[in-house]
């Protein structure tokens, strides 16, 4: 009976190069080939005996066995009494390269608890009901619009889903793990991602992220944004108590932003990601506060937001009881004795209503008040008493029997540009002017001897800083205290540190061709000047981990520079930056992004590869050597390419003829930061060595 309720046959056709040319029933039959199985460990829950025997609304489960019981698929569990499994594709075909496991492969949850799981907890049910399925699908392509429409796409992902499934089957009374009535059961198709670890550290995937994932890195920017956009996935929500933008439930911080809410965790944020901790998962536990920006569809109103407050856990009512801003906000009053009572009568009231009562975890037995705690069947009352029209639409839409339009639905919802930056900053008073500065030469006696080298052999001083002579210290501007790291312990983790230190780098943009004459066009950062006579260069290539195992998963550029030992160098200006960096999609070899990035190709004069029309600065190169740099054990992370120049090519307005010097007002030349930050040549000044007048 199972049947695809929803897919996004795009993403299905970009993961999975098998499916790009099929129409859409071939590849709603491949995802039930694939998916729709319910694990062993279920199956015995579900038979006679079971403690799910009798509760779902089909016969007997031995019946429907014995119709069919060869269809029986392998799949790999990554965490324990879990109701998700990773399941091969392509007739579950595998293979090992570099010590890692390779294939296609996708990830299902609701298929059940494994044969031995702890079942004693009658919510641990195994099986997905629809209204969750279609909460935790809206939340997560809303937050993967925001990531997108931020431009944080390659600090922060969120794992994908390609399908829902409907197993065909429901509850024939209430679900013990949500309280309710005849849900339908069904499955979350998602793309894949590991949970394995190494080292654990601690961490647990089966609950929420410690906190050492959720301050830095990728949990620290997924943080920034939900902040931003009044989104919570906290226990208690610490935007509540903070100042925020015109009387919003939102902060919008900027990306370097430090302290405040972004070091805040002590509203316990319920976020779950894969062992990289880059690729977030799980999103049934968010909710949308009553005054974010995103508006009327997504927000939980203000009644739903202040009734939760008042039945939140006894350390939380605390918190909101202390706040003077809160109390004002929910109950009317801000005096401390009042705002005490009036929580004391809406308590009561609340009490009495029978949707709170059937939610309550505990109630008190000589009053009937509830107890402040956490919700029967949910992390916590914010999700159960959201009330956002999309929230709504979640479980109007899991009581229907017949489905269309649900992706459709939820992306007409979706924001379609990102709420403005938050403004810079004052510059401080002592930043120079924006422009090139030149600064005095100043000429110094020759008579004093300084550190033991006579001023006669420094006969020029010129000085950035007034007052400043030489052996005269120059201190920091903060308090120095250290951070030392490891690269060694660091992994990948080093990247954005690494690259946000050695700033600005200037940025090759690069050509090659392959013999078969087939174009390239790639933007390098690891980019540098060796020697000027002879003029010699030098970029470095990073392994590509998409690339092809017979070519040692080098770039594109790399691979043909390695066949032709030819390539050609731009310097990349502001003019064509959008042109530049278009160039550095994920294309395949045979892709020319000449063409794909409206580069206009010129043909070069002593190399084979064009150059591109546009850039001020073309260098015909010649690869002098190649150098391959290794980690501890053995494996190529990179390959540094150094050129020799054989041929400048310059536009005539950029190059000064008399001094033979580049303008670069003129040449506009841009430079790679941190993160997605670009740099550019302003605030320049003069500062001769100190033994020359320029």
């Amino acid at each position: 009976k199972a049947s695809i309720i929803c897919a996004d046959y795009d993403l299905l056709k970009i993961d999975f190069p098998e499916l790009y040319d099929k129409e859409q029933k071939y590849i709603d039959s491949w995802l039930l080939d694939n998916c729709a199985y319910m694990s062993e460990g279920q199956v015995k829950r579900m038979s006679f005996g079971g403690d799910h025997a009798g509760l779902l609304d089909f016969g007997s489960v031995e019946e429907c066995i014995s119709k069919d019981a060869s269809k029986f698929k392998s799949a790999i569990r990554q965490r324990s009494g879990g109701r998700t499994a990773t399941f091969l594709t392509s007739g579950s075909k595998y293979r090992f390269l570099n010590g890692n496991f390779v294939a296609g492969s996708l990830d299902v949850k609701g298929i059940g608890t494994h044969k031995f799981s702890d079942i004693s907890n009658p919510k641990t049910t195994g099986l997905l009901n629809l209204a969750d399925a279609l909460r935790e699908l809206m939340f997560q392509r809303l937050i993967q619009r925001l990531i997108e429409l931020e431009g944080a796409e390659h600090q922060v992902q969120t794992v994908k889903f390609y399908a829902l499934i409907d197993t065909g089957f429901s509850y024939k009374g209430t679900n013990p793990a949500t309280g309710w009535e005849k849900e339908r059961c069904v499955l979350s198709v998602r793309q894949r991602q590991s949970r394995l670890l190494d080292d654990f550290q601690g961490f647990n995937f089966s609950g929420v992220c410690p906190s050492h994932v959720l301050e830095k890195g990728p949990g620290r920017t997924l943080r920034r944004l939900l902040i931003k956009y009044g989104i919570s996935a906290e226990f208690f929500p610490r935007v509540l108590l903070y100042e925020t933008d015109n009387d919003t439930d939102s902060i919008n911080l900027p990306k370097n932003h430090q302290g405040g809410i972004l070091d805040d965790l002590s509203g316990t944020w319920n976020l779950q990601s894969d062992a990289t901790g880059m690729n977030f998962v799980d999103f049934s536990d968010f909710y949308i506060l009553p005054k974010s920006p995103l508006g009327t569809p997504w927000c939980m109103s203000e009644t739903a937001l202040g009734d939760a407050l008042c039945l939140e856990r006894s350390k939380f009512v605390e918190i909101f009881l202390n706040s003077p801003k809160l109390c004002t906000r929910v109950l009317g009053v801000s005096d401390e004795k009042d705002a005490t009572q009036a929580y004391t009568d809406r308590l009561e009231r609340l009490s009495s209503h029978k949707n709170i009562q059937e939610a309550a975890h505990s109630i008190n037995n000589e009053n009937g008040i509830v107890k402040p705690s956490k919700p029967k069947y949910c992390m916590c009352w914010f999700m159960e008493l959201d009330d956002s029209p999309m929230s709504k639409w979640c479980l109007e839409t899991a009581k229907q029997t017949h489905f269309s339009s649900i992706l459709e639905h939820i992306d007409a919802k979706l924001p379609s540009k990102p709420l403005p930056p938050p403004p810079p900053p004052p510059p401080p008073a002592t930043s120079p002017t924006i422009g090139f500065e030149k600064l005095p030469v100043t000429l110094t006696p020759t008579t004093k001897v300084i550190g033991g080298i006579p001023d006669s052999r420094i006969p020029y001083r010129t000085v950035y800083h007034t007052g400043w002579a030489p052996g005269k210290k120059l201190p920091p501007p903060h308090p120095v205290e250290y951070k030392t790291f490891d690269p060694s312990k660091m992994g990948s983790e080093a990247y954005r540190m690494f690259i946000s230190t050695i700033v600005p780098r200037p940025i090759a943009l690069v050509s090659s061709m392959s013999v078969k004459g087939e174009r390239n066009l790639a933007p390098y950062s690891y980019f540098g000047a060796m020697n000027h006579n002879p003029p010699t260069l030098a970029f470095s290539c990073c392994r590509n981990r998409n690339g092809e195992e017979k070519y040692g998963f080098a770039k594109d550029t790399l691979r043909n520079i390695k066949e032709t030992k030819e390539f050609v160098v731009h310097i990349m200006s502001k003019w064509y930056v959008d042109v530049a960096n278009h160039c550095c999609g994920p294309y395949k070899f045979e892709d020319d992004e000449f063409v794909i990035s409206g580069a206009t190709p010129v043909p070069s004069k002593m190399v084979k590869p064009p150059r591109v029309r546009e850039a001020a600065v073309q260098m015909e190169c010649k690869l002098e050597a190649l150098h391959e740099i290794k980690d501890s054990s053995g494996m190529v992370k990179a390959t540094m390419v150094i050129g020799r120049v054989v041929l400048f090519h310059y536009h005539a307005s950029v190059l000064d003829d008399k001094t033979m010097t580049v303008d670069l007002d003129k040449l506009q030349p841009i430079s790679r930061l941190g993160g997605n930050t670009y740099g550019q040549s302003f605030g320049c000044f003069d500062l001769p060595r100190p033994d020359r007048k320029y």
